[in-house]
């Protein structure tokens, strides 16, 4: 199966590369590919998927690639050099994601699973760098972070510059934009997550203890007490 995913990516994207991403149909990659619709619908069931076994691929070269040349420095300096890092394993794809960047979703549901697939990459980019967190505010920093790639992501596939001054100059200052908004958001994810905790808390009083129906283990109705027997019926063995 990861044999015929690689061919079907690769085989996407030399044709992204020489024409725009709209024009790319599922049959044109699956006879670039060596297979038959038949076969190419049994890996993939759109376009969409293409993106995201291409996204897949990507997160795990860049984090194989931290394991030899790990990120050093602040929270900031460690996520720049790794969505740079990104960036450069993607930079013999430069054509074609310069296609597919030009064309927007062309349905709902492709939008939205190209929008989870970049929330997870992003995932992997804060796990890396060490700044991985759950809850709201984990949910508010992926969100962030994805929004800071994306515009990243479209000054790069024109940036034709060797160096990526404008690349480097637009992530630095969107991830500082970025921490800057977490920031000012802190106090109000922190009063509303205690007054979710409170209100929590007072449903639960208002509820109040849970019944229980009698006869069933941990019943509070005690067992009918026994009639005392009077001294007169009292016999002795």
């Amino acid at each position: 199966m990861e044999e015929r995913e690689n061919a079907i990516v690769s085989a996407a994207f030399r044709l992204a590369a020489t024409r725009p991403w709209s024009e790319v149909k599922l049959a044109d990659v699956a006879a670039e590919a060596g297979l038959s619709l038949a076969d190419l619908a049994g890996v993939i069931g759109g376009k969409a998927d293409i993106l995201q076994l291409y996204g897949r691929q990507l997160d795990a070269k860049m984090l194989t690639s931290l394991e030899t040349d790990p990120v050093s420095g602040s929270a900031h300096d460690r996520v720049f050099d790794i969505l740079m890092r990104r960036l450069e394993l993607m930079d013999g794809d430069k054509a074609a994601i310069r296609s597919i960047v030009a064309t927007p979703a062309s349905s709902l549901p492709d939008y939205a699973r190209l929008a989870g697939s970049m929330m997870q990459s992003q995932d992997w980019v804060m796990s890396a760098a060490g700044i991985e967190d759950t809850g709201l505010r984990g949910a508010m920093k992926t969100t962030g972070l994805a929004l800071v790639y994306v515009r990243t992501l479209k000054v790069w596939a024109s940036d034709d510059d060797a160096g990526l001054a404008r690349t480097m100059a637009q992530l630095d200052r969107s991830l500082r934009d970025g921490a800057d908004w977490i920031k000012r958001l802190e106090t109000p994810m922190t009063l509303a997550t205690a007054l979710s905790s409170l209100a929590r808390g007072f449903m639960k009083a208002r509820r109040g203890p849970p019944s229980h129906e009698s006869g069933q283990p941990g019943s509070a109705t005690p067992p009918p007490s026994r009639p005392e027997t009077p001294a007169s019926e009292t016999t002795t063995p």
